[in-house]
């Protein structure tokens, strides 16, 4: 392999740091390698040509130009077959995998990537063999099949090391995509974040934007709004400043679902019809259906049924094409939404019984004995499921009982319908039970510091709003988020930030009151629950906690170093819910930062 490498002068065991150049200076480079390949094809020197094509589908790939991606990987497939240049073979077929992959094409993606490990191999180019094994991963993971994803990415884990920062990217990227698939945000945010300091460190803007991207879903899916908010606003300007158009519509999608959530129907059309045009023209077919169904969601909301329907059957045409089951879920919910909006609610029972039986099939990808290992240790979303689908059971009785007005036919066929379903729901929730109710006192826990974890200091929450809004009692909350955590792990060591976390935990324990409770949300971030308390109180407990950590030496940590943190507190407003009470001492804490840290702030 380093004979073959260094009789190629123009690629001299320089091609890993020349794909970076390429996907930092897209342009360039395809001008570069133009030249290039003019040269090689004249003196037909197949190798080097084959190599150059592989550079210049890389520049093609970060540059957005999709079809010249293909073009250039099938003209480089050639020249790579009769030089048998196994390393252009891998380079060509790992941008050949992305192309399929970014348009939900599973099973060529995963033909494509068998093939470039085994040219990697072949190769002798164990960071080639890494790159294309965390690909494989991908894809695996794209197909929703994350206990083989993980299989994968836990065998490079074991039995291989690249010191290349490009391929460290890929991999704790994708284990962070991995770990918020099943619910475990706070790792995901700690894997994401590695691979956006690399990142930036030494890849090219392309790869940062993508992580930022990345970091703002997870932070969305934690219920961190804001934060998603910031990183996909820095994703959408870098995109735009290395004029990467498709990461534009990337952006600009998933801010409009941020305003879908936050019922500015208006804001978040305008942000769909400007992202779906260019995932219509770059063949991004997976995210082109997002938008449809996102659209559905607006005009299903703001009453447009017409428009509605016409967007569901555009939809319907492209998600039919499309191998991926959780589309396909959300497109026979939406389609039992739309019936049941136009009263006919035979067809709307019909179409949500195909939800459950689609969202079954997904579920059961996670269900598998290895992701159940992971979950262990990470929250789990069984309760809330079981809350979604007892409460669509109760709308489909609903439905069912409105139904006996049309027709005594009907009402018998409902009824037999809804006892079908009804049956299927039952067996899924009881697989469910049955699968996760060994981990049900975990799934309450945070592993680290034993205190409640985000799913039981939510659920607390919301419970006890309920009950003061019944008892005309007062409630409160405060968000609290350590000052410069990073640094403390990054001189001191994780243990020591982790004891640090401890720590919190017993001096909480110790200060709140019996009536009150807390929670770690996830990373160095808490929540606090207050009920008939005071502005003074927050202050007085501010002190309090404040005191109490820095009150004993923590190992680890000098014993003149100040650990300090910032809260915001807000008392609930009669009308509340809790996503909005959370999303106003999440501002304060916000403010508490920017104004110099180390401070309360009180809504």
């Amino acid at each position: 392999m380093v004979l073959l490498l260094l009789s190629l002068p123009l690629f001299a065991q320089e091609w890993q740091q020349q794909r970076i150049d390429a996907s930092s200076n897209p342009d360039e480079w395809i001008t570069k390698t133009n030249q290039w390949i003019s040269q090689y094809d004249e003196g037909r020197e197949f190798e080097k040509l084959a190599l150059a094509y592989a550079l210049q589908s890389e520049a093609y790939r970060y540059s957005g130009n999709e079809t010249k991606l293909i073009e250039t990987v099938k003209e480089g497939l050639r020249f790579a077959k009769l030089a048998d240049s196994e390393v252009a073979s891998a380079l060509l077929r790992i941008n050949q995998t992305w192309y399929q992959l970014q348009r939900g094409q599973l099973q060529q993606a995963n033909a494509s990537v068998i093939y470039a490990i085994e040219n990697a191999k072949a190769s002798g180019s164990e960071d080639l063999f890494i790159e294309a094994e965390i690909l494989h991963a991908q894809v695996m993971q794209h197909a929703g099949d994350i206990a083989e994803a993980l299989e994968i990415l836990e065998g490079l884990n074991r039995d291989a090391y690249s010191a290349i920062p490009k391929l460290q990217v890929e991999f704790h990227g994708l284990i962070g995509i991995i770990y918020t698939d099943v619910g475990a945000f706070d790792i995901a945010i700690e894997h994401t974040l590695e691979a956006l300091e690399i990142s930036k460190e030494h890849l090219g803007q392309w790869d940062t934007s993508v992580l930022e991207y990345n970091l703002a879903r997870i932070y969305h899916q934690a219920g961190q709004p804001n934060k998603a908010r910031q990183h996909f606003e820095t994703a959408l300007e870098i995109s735009r400043e290395i004029e990467d158009e498709l990461g534009v519509a990337y952006a600009m999608f998933r801010l409009g679902t941020l305003e879908l959530d936050n019922e500015n129907y208006q804001a978040a059309l305008s942000n769909f019809e400007q992202a779906l045009p260019q995932f219509r023209s770059a063949g991004a077919h997976p995210m082109e259906a997002e938008t449809r169904l996102s659209q559905v969601e607006v005009y299903l909301a703001t009453q447009q049924i017409e428009v509605a329907q016409q967007e569901l059957e555009a939809a319907t045409s492209l998600i039919n094409t499309l191998n991926d089951d959780g589309l396909k879920q959300r497109l026979e919910s939406k389609w039992s939404r739309y019936y049941e909006e136009t009263q006919q609610f035979e067809k709307a029972l019909t179409h949500y019984k195909s939800s459950v039986e689609k969202m079954k099939a997904v579920q059961e990808n996670l269900q598998d004995k290895q992701v159940q290992e992971v979950m262990v240790r990470l929250e789990i979303k069984e309760q809330e499921t079981t809350n979604e689908l007892l409460k669509k059971e109760n709308q489909i009785q609903q439905l069912a009982l409105q139904e006996q007005q049309n027709s005594y036919y009907l009402l018998v066929l409902a009824i037999i319908t809804v006892a079908l379903l009804v049956v299927i729901i039952s067996g899924f929730l009881l697989q469910q039970w049955r699968a996760r109710k060994n981990f049900a006192e975990l799934a309450l826990k945070d592993d680290l510091t034993q205190a409640p974890n985000r799913r039981a200091i939510v659920q607390r929450c919301k419970k006890e709003l309920e009950q003061a809004k019944e008892q005309n009692r007062s409630l409160a909350l405060a968000v609290v988020d350590f000052d410069y955590f990073k640094s403390i792990n990054d001189e001191f060591g994780h243990d020591a930030g982790d004891r640090v976390l401890q720590r919190f935990a017993q001096v909480a324990d110790e200060s709140l009151r019996e009536q009150d409770s807390y929670g770690r949300l996830g990373g160095e971030e808490w929540l606090l629950l207050f009920l008939d308390a005071s502005k003074e109180d927050a202050q007085q407990l501010f002190k309090r906690l404040q005191e109490g950590l820095n009150s004993q030496p923590i190992e680890g940590i000098p014993e003149n170093y100040q650990i300090t943190f910032s809260m915001g507190f807000t008392e609930a407003l009669p009308d509340d819910s809790f996503d909005e009470l959370y999303k106003r001492a999440d501002d304060v804490l916000y403010d508490a930062k920017k104004s110099g840290r180390e401070r309360l702030v009180i809504a």
